[in-house]
Parts: structure tokens; C-alpha cells; sequence
């Protein structure tokens, strides 16, 4: 199941405090963003207006994308192989 970038500003501001963005790899050139609503549970792949999923050849493209979509989230993560950075307020 997916969302567009209307449909994440929509659960930004419905959601405040009761979601959180993933950005993970998706193999060792492409970044993806998973978007998880707390309760009840459920994630989201970030998909395009076309309905394809959105990818990132850059790191630095994907954080500003969620940046400007999902300026309120609380509850970043992205995960680099075994790493994992989070940014939790």
C-alpha cells in the first residue's frame, strides 16, 4: 500500500504525533521512504503522482523531500545498512 506526496501531507497533519518516517535502502544505489502510522499500526510506501514508487539516487534528495512534506515529524529514522539514525523530539 502507497501514498503520494498529497496524500503524506494529509496524514502529516491529521497524524501529528502518531507517525513516523522511515528511510531505508532499498539495494546500494536507491533510497525509499516508509511512512508508519502509529495506532492502529500500518506502513506506507512513498509512491509518485503516477502511481509508481518514489526512489532517491541521493540520500540528501530523500531527506529534503521529507523535510518539506513532513516538516512536523517527530520521529525520523533512517537506516544505512546496520546503522541506524534516528531523530526523535
Amino acid at each position: 500500500m502507497g501514498l503520494n506526496k498529497r496524500e503524506i501531507v494529509i496524514i502529516a497533519e491529521t497524524n501529528r504525533d502518531n507517525y513516523s518516517v522511515e528511510i531505508k535502502t532499498l539495494d546500494s544505489r536507491l533510497w525509499q521512504a516508509v511512512i508508519t502510522i502509529t495506532q492502529p499500526k500500518k506502513h506506507y510506501d512513498v509512491f509518485t503522482a503516477r502511481g509508481a514508487l518514489k526512489t532517491w539516487t541521493n540520500l540528501a534528495d530523500a531527506i529534503v523531500y521529507i523535510q518539506e512534506t513532513c516538516d512536523d515529524c517527530k520521529n525520523v529514522t533512517i537506516r544505512i545498512g546496520a546503522w541506524t539514525f534516528s531523530r526523535v523530539i
